[in-house]
């Protein structure tokens, strides 16, 4: 084949390679507009409902759509159990969620509470102290129903006493602790409501945009690699 005057005859192994690279890169493009769409749903989502008016729970609400929903819960909270959620970042610091269990009223459900996020100190032994709940009996929130992450860092343990840490969310193992009576959602804490723990909630760690810049940055590397493998498989017609 004579392309710009030169012939282009690859070896198998140049186009076998640059074929393979290509397609990944395509994938992975494509794997991270697929990321930043799902992202844009949940950013979009969570701001639709930010403009609506808090609403009392009922129980039975828990069968309709609870992403995201602006609730007051009415309860108590079981100060004796915290969890303490780890791996959270804020602003490049280490620590962690505090999760604090409210016992519902008129109902026997309980909900966790995520009453914000706290950095950790020099050592995690023994684990921090954790401050009581300044809270009546009416808590206000945004509803977050949690999946678990794709890379599980750590596992539960057995370890007994108050508080457990935890590296993630799984309502199977955590609704041994309440006779199945733990609801399979938790209640991010609103800002304007007291504590101490920083509340700064958003749905997804990176923005969209960000994984639409990775997603540029693949397709740029499959161009690149189509034209080198072009030019550098140009020969002088002799």
């Amino acid at each position: 084949m004579i392309l710009f005057g030169r012939r282009f005859k690859p070896a198998w192994w140049s186009t076998l390679l640059t074929s393979a690279g290509v397609i990944l890169f395509l994938v992975l493009g494509n794997w991270q507009l697929e990321r930043a769409a799902y992202k844009q749903s949940l950013k979009d989502k969570f701001e639709a409902r930010l403009t609506q008016d808090y609403q009392l729970y009922r129980p039975g609400d828990e069968t309709q759509d609870m992403q995201y929903r602006r609730l007051i819960m009415k309860g108590k909270f079981d100060k004796s159990r915290n969890f303490l959620l780890d791996n959270q970042l804020h602003q490049g610091r280490a620590g962690y969620h505090v999760l604090t269990p409210l016992e519902l009223a008129d109902s026997d459900h309980v909900i966790l509470v995520n009453r914000g996020w706290a950095a950790w100190g020099a050592s995690r032994d023994p684990l921090p102290e954790i401050q009581a709940p300044e809270l009546s009996n009416r808590v206000a929130g945004i509803i977050s129903i949690p999946s678990k992450p794709p890379l599980l860092l750590g596992e539960f343990g057995g370890a007994a006493g108050w508080p457990r840490l935890i590296p993630y969310i799984d309502f199977d193992i955590l609704r041994a602790q309440y006779s199945d009576q733990l609801l399979p959602m938790v209640l991010w804490l609103a800002p304007e409501q007291p504590g101490r723990y920083v509340r700064n909630w958003n749905p997804v760690w990176l923005p969209p945009e960000k994984s639409r810049a990775y997603a540029t940055q693949w397709f740029a590397f499959a161009a690149v690699a189509l034209v080198l493998f072009i030019v550098l498989n140009l020969r002088k017609v002799e």
